[in-house]
Formats: C-alpha cells, structure tokens, sequence
C-alpha cells in the first residue's frame, strides 16, 4: 500500500484525537495507491476495545468512493493502548479480504507506530506501507 506522508500525519492525529477511543477510517485509491482517506465515526458498543463503522455514513463513503472510480483499498483503526496488530476481535470481524488493515498503535503517544495487514481466513500477513511525499 502506497500513501503520503500527509494521510499518515492525518490518520495519526485522528488517533490522537479520539483517544482514549479507538478510530476508523476507509482508504480509498487504486492499484494499492491510497487517493483519500475518509475518517468514520466509530458506533461500537465499546469504542475503548473495538471499532464500528456507522453503516449510514459507510455506504455514503463507498458511494462516493465509486463515483471516483476508485476501490476500497484498506481501512484503518487505532489501538490506543495495544501494540499495532491485529486484536482477536479484529481477526473475527475483518469483513473485508481484499482490503488492507492500517493500524496506529498510541501504547507510546510520542510515538505512534502504524503498520498495515492483509487479514483473509483468520490468516494474517504484514503487508508493506509506503510512505511518499
């Protein structure tokens, strides 16, 4: 997955700002090259350990990612006290195999890590994130 320095300085103050909550967003692009990113509320139950999406506002965002011509390319969230890595509850809920799963961890707040996997099956594969200017 491909995207610029500014979407990841965006998905991490996301993260920041909905701490101590977890955050959701959808990455839009093609070709694996992330064109916007699209924050989401997060309506889960408990917000603090788990993430989701409100399903008025995904189906407005997957509409207008079509009228772009672009994918779903990934989805992100953040672990604002756990490592960046897929959670148990992560792994049985991603809906999703050909999306990628961007994670930001906040366990340290000065500095954020985020990593990106492909989650298909209970099967889990890191995948690259690069970064562009």
């Amino acid at each position: 997955m491909r995207l610029r320095e500014t979407m990841v300085n965006e998905i991490i103050a996301h993260a920041q700002q909905g701490a101590p909550e977890e955050v959701v967003g959808i990455l839009a692009g093609s070709n694996g090259r992330v064109e916007k990113l699209y924050r989401a509320t997060n309506v889960a139950k408990n917000p603090r350990q788990q993430y989701l999406m409100d399903s008025r506002e995904q189906l407005r965002i997957m509409r207008e990612i079509e009228s772009h011509g672009w994918d779903m390319v990934g989805i992100y969230h953040s672990h604002p006290e756990s490592p960046a890595r897929p959670s148990q509850t992560d792994i049985k809920l991603a809906g999703y195999p050909d999306a990628v799963y961007v994670i930001v961890s906040l366990k340290d707040r000065q500095k954020p890590v985020m990593r990106a996997f492909h989650i298909e099956d209970n099967n889990i594969r890191e995948e690259e994130l690069a970064v562009e200017k």
